[in-house]
Formats: structure tokens, C-alpha cells, sequence
């Protein structure tokens, strides 16, 4: 009788669900669980971008020797082994973090100096300009440029020293051309090579004293700018 009854019991409920119908009487009876979301990749290649940017602010507010990797990640919001994970150590983070703000200078100077603008004195008014404006923008990444490279690393002092350069060479081409006069080619490389050198130089200076509590950091930006554009005038026409 008892076994009869509890079959009985049995067959009047049905069968027993299916897996599948047990998960969805799982999920209409439990409504409050939220599903978890998929874990994130553990170094996700955005990560490493954030990092070159932690590193950039880091390094221009305290030096590169005053800035460790577990400053970087903290800034970062990450742990120290995912810097590792992307970088063999603080010189390499360094290396990228320059490289960075070479390429974002260079951008801006190559976007006014697009192929088919004449190389004059108004095109130099936009570099100057658009330089300018990119260091009022970027104080962290002009910082780390004008005030903390030098001296930071040799490897640091070469690289800039090769990215001037380079400017240097650019340069050139806002030079009025050559006219037929008595000085011999070597002459005129030289002195083309002074005027730019000393164009660049003075951009240079200009942005370093003008940054921080430097001595033209108090001076009327615009006012500065107008003679900034003044004196390269008279430089590119020197040669």
C-alpha cells in the first residue's frame, strides 16, 4: 500500500522536468540574480596606452628619477606586474612615454605643414601657432619635454637631441630661396644651418622660460607670441 501510494503520488505530479526546463524554471523562480559579466581580458591593449599616459603625467610633475613604477601604476589604476607586463622597466616606460610626445608634437607641426603649402613666413606663423597652442593644451606632455628631458637619461639626451635635429633640418624650408649671389654653396649651408639652428633654439627657450613659474610665465601670451614671431622673422630672412 505504501509503495502504491507514493507511485501514485508520483505520476500525478508528471514527469520529472528536463534539464533544460529545470534551468528555466531555475531562472523564472530566482528573477534576482544578475548574471556576471564576462571577466576582462587581463591585459587588454588599451591598458598599455593608459599606462604611457600615467607615465607622461608622472614623470613631468616629479622627474624621472623621483617617479617610480609603482607610481605609475597607482596613477594608472593598475598593479605594478601589468607595467611589467608591458614594459621591461622605468627606462623603457620613459622611452615610450617620449616617443609619444615626439609624435604628437610632429603631428601637429606635419598637419599645418601639409605637402602642398608653400614653406613662407605665413606657414611659419602656423607652426609657431599651432605649437603654441598644443603646449597650452598638453602642460604635462610640454613639461616632460622642455623641462624634464634634459639630462633624464643619455639615451633620453640623444633621442631629443636627434628630434631637434631633425626640426633643425625642416626648418630650412621656410628660408627664402637662395639668389644668385657671390658666396659659394658651402657658405650658404653654413649660414642656412645657423639661422635654423638658432630659429629652433629660440623656440625652444622660449617654451621652457614661459612653463611653470619660469621668467616669461607672467608675460601676455599673446603679446609673447607676436614677438616670438617677430624675431623668427628676421632669423629665416638673415640667411
Amino acid at each position: 500500500m505504501g509503495a502504491y501510494s507514493t507511485a501514485t503520488a508520483a505520476t500525478s505530479q508528471g514527469p520529472a522536468p528536463t534539464g533544460e526546463a529545470r534551468d528555466t524554471m531555475a531562472d523564472s523562480a530566482a528573477p534576482h540574480r544578475a548574471r556576471r559579466p564576462a571577466p576582462l581580458p587581463a591585459h587588454r591593449p588599451s591598458r598599455r596606452s593608459d599606462i604611457v599616459d600615467a607615465a607622461i603625467r608622472l614623470f613631468a610633475r616629479k622627474g624621472f628619477v623621483d617617479a617610480s613604477v609603482a607610481d605609475v601604476a597607482e596613477e594608472a589604476d593598475v598593479v605594478a606586474t601589468a607595467v611589467y607586463y608591458h614594459f621591461s622597466g622605468k627606462e623603457e616606460l620613459l622611452s615610450a612615454a617620449v616617443h609619444k610626445v615626439f609624435d604628437s608634437i610632429s603631428d601637429v607641426v606635419a598637419a599645418v605643414r601639409g605637402d602642398d603649402v608653400p614653406a613662407d613666413e605665413a606657414t611659419l606663423d602656423a607652426v609657431i601657432d599651432a605649437v603654441w597652442d598644443w603646449i597650452d593644451a598638453h602642460p604635462d606632455e610640454a613639461t616632460l619635454f622642455y623641462l624634464q628631458l634634459p639630462g633624464a637619461t643619455r639615451q633620453i639626451t640623444t633621442l631629443r637631441q636627434e628630434f631637434e635635429e631633425l626640426h633643425v633640418q625642416r626648418a630650412i624650408g621656410y628660408l627664402p630661396r637662395a639668389e644668385p649671389r657671390s658666396r659659394d654653396s658651402a657658405t650658404r649651408r653654413g649660414i642656412e644651418q645657423l639661422a635654423t639652428r638658432t630659429l629652433v633654439d629660440l623656440l625652444i627657450a622660449v617654451h621652457t622660460m614661459r612653463l611653470a613659474d619660469g621668467p616669461l610665465s607672467r608675460e601676455p601670451s599673446a603679446k609673447l607670441r607676436t614677438a616670438v614671431r617677430e624675431l623668427s622673422h628676421r632669423l629665416v630672412a638673415v640667411s
